[in-house]
């Protein structure tokens, strides 16, 4: 076994993440990550591959890749010269067949835009020449003691006369109407302890718990649960821009491989994880009963 898959190993195992939990992760197989670990790196397929499969295992782990790409440089596969002439070669040959599929490629698209500029035109013209009435300009002040009337309707336009409000009709008065309140409990979550990489929180104002996970930058691993120990019920991996939510009942146990990259919202209310620099952290959530009057 090679140093970097000890390394790979117990990041992994120091998270509780299985194998199978690293596959679903990163869509490599389980033999080939059973390769990384045990530093069988003539089992994966090429070296360009063992290179990305590696790193997307250390960053599934929590891992900084780039840094542990740098460190274990000597242990890597490194790329024989034949596989780069031979890259090299693919790639001039596909210079030299480029120009013949470019030139064919742009006369086919300028043959489109041609004809649709005939269309737009044609289109245009007929437009603005049929019946030669002048429609209204949106925005353009009109006589209000003018009527429009559509051609070939006349008088019996529905836009000839539009409808008036009766006389009697009251105008609503801002100054002495009020609109109904209507009062809706506060949701608070409040910080109540922490035991390590653990950080407890307590949910005000709600009988139940939504939580919701977005990744402000890079990616991060997730597991949501109604406790610690019982089934996710979402897990995955996030990446920047994504998003989930997740509907608990009184209790919430929330597992984040990078918690300073995700945003945690609860029942609407943001928990700050900036400061938790455990990889990963545990977070949970309780509904507190309210006090009895």
């Amino acid at each position: 076994m090679s140093e970097l898959g000890q390394v790979l190993q117990r990041a992994r195992e120091e998270k509780g993440i299985t194998l199978d939990d690293i596959q679903r992760i990163t869509k490599i197989q389980k033999r080939y990550l059973e390769a990384i670990e045990r530093g069988h790196f003539h089992v994966l397929p090429g070296h360009f591959y063992a290179r990305a499969f590696i790193k997307s295992y250390a960053e599934a782990v929590g891992l900084d890749a780039n840094h542990l790409m740098d460190h274990f440089q000597s242990d890597l596969p490194a790329q024989p010269p034949t596989e780069q002439v031979e890259r090299l070669r693919r790639r001039r040959v596909a210079t030299a067949s480029n120009p013949m599929q470019a030139s064919r490629w742009i006369t086919k698209t300028l043959l489109v835009l041609f004809v649709a500029l005939i269309v737009g035109v044609s289109y245009y013209a007929l437009v603005n020449n049929e019946g030669g009435v002048s429609l209204p300009i949106p925005g353009e002040k009109v006589n209000p003691g003018a009527e429009y009337y559509p051609p070939g309707q006349g008088g019996n336009s529905p836009i000839a006369h539009l409808p008036t409000p009766p006389a009697n009709t009251p105008t609503p008065n801002p100054a002495t109407e009020t609109p109904p309140v209507v009062e809706t409990p506060t949701v608070q979550v409040t910080f109540e302890s922490q035991q390590g990489s653990l950080y407890n929180y307590a949910l005000q104002g709600g009988d139940k718990i939504s939580v919701k996970l977005k990744v402000t930058d890079d990616r991060s691993w997730f597991g949501v649960s109604e406790a610690k120990g019982k089934k996710y019920a979402a897990s995955g991996e996030l990446k920047t821009g994504e998003e989930k939510t997740v509907e608990l009942g009184k209790t919430a146990y929330v597992r984040l491989g990078k918690p300073m990259k995700v945003e945690l919202t609860v029942n609407g209310v943001a928990v700050d994880t900036s400061q938790m620099k455990s990889m990963p952290s545990d977070i949970v959530i309780a509904v507190k009963e309210a006090a009895a009057q």
